[in-house]
């Protein structure tokens, strides 16, 4: 008979409010009574009630979570989803690489420049920075298809930390023999002005040293 009355009636014969000994034995009496204001505790009360009920009530429902990565999710028109990179419009500028925020893109560099770009699905975090600062359009951009899950496999986290660090280092060993290429080659270069000026300086002391003996003749 209990289970018939309705749920604010179950509440307040569990918690009833009270506000003084005169209400203390009249809980229906309190709830229509509405002069009197329920104490702090028993709505808490009240609260904590509602809440387990709903609680309970939620078992029997169907779940609204979708399944992923077993079921597709619902993606908005304007998605935000994996970067793409163009390879053949790309000029190389590593703007891309200086604006990303958590640091997903980097570039490396071998011995003869080329330079080959690298993309983290799992640190990127899809603000579409990079492809707003890239001045060649269509090199870098952003499609709709969602990043897949990381694997335990892939090392995708330790794994990227040891490619960056070592594409950061290939651009430097490739700047350094830059430089002592640029170096070597400008010191030829002054060696050479310097014997070719030599050379010069030899023939012309060799003709001042000629020209007496053909007046002499």
């Amino acid at each position: 008979m209990v289970l018939l009355l309705p749920l604010s009636h179950l509440m307040i014969l569990a918690f009833p409010v009270r506000h003084d000994d005169s209400y203390r034995n009249a809980p229906f009496e309190c709830c229509y009574n509405k002069s009197q204001r329920p104490l702090a505790g028993d709505v808490a009360q009240i609260s904590k009630m509602k809440t387990f009920l709903k609680a309970i009530g939620n078992l029997f429902k169907k779940p609204v979570t979708t399944q992923y990565p077993f079921e597709q999710t619902y993606k908005p028109d304007d998605y935000r989803g994996l970067i793409g990179f163009n390879e053949d419009l790309c000029i190389w500028c590593r703007r891309c690489e200086v604006v990303c925020p958590p640091g997903a893109i980097v570039f490396s560099q071998d011995m003869e420049g080329k330079q080959t770009y690298h993309f983290n699905r799992a640190v990127c975090i899809y603000c579409g920075e990079c492809v707003h600062t890239c001045p060649k359009e269509g090199a870098i951009f952003q499609t709709a298809e969602p990043a897949p899950c990381a694997l335990k496999a892939e090392n995708i986290n330790n794994g990227w930390n040891k490619l960056y660090d070592e594409a950061i280092a290939s651009r430097e060993a490739y700047a350094a023999e830059k430089k002592r290429k640029t170096a070597e080659a400008a010191a030829q270069k002054a060696a050479e002005a310097a014997a070719a000026k030599a050379a010069l300086a030899q023939q012309t002391e060799a003709e001042k040293t000629a020209a007496p003996k053909i007046q002499g003749e």
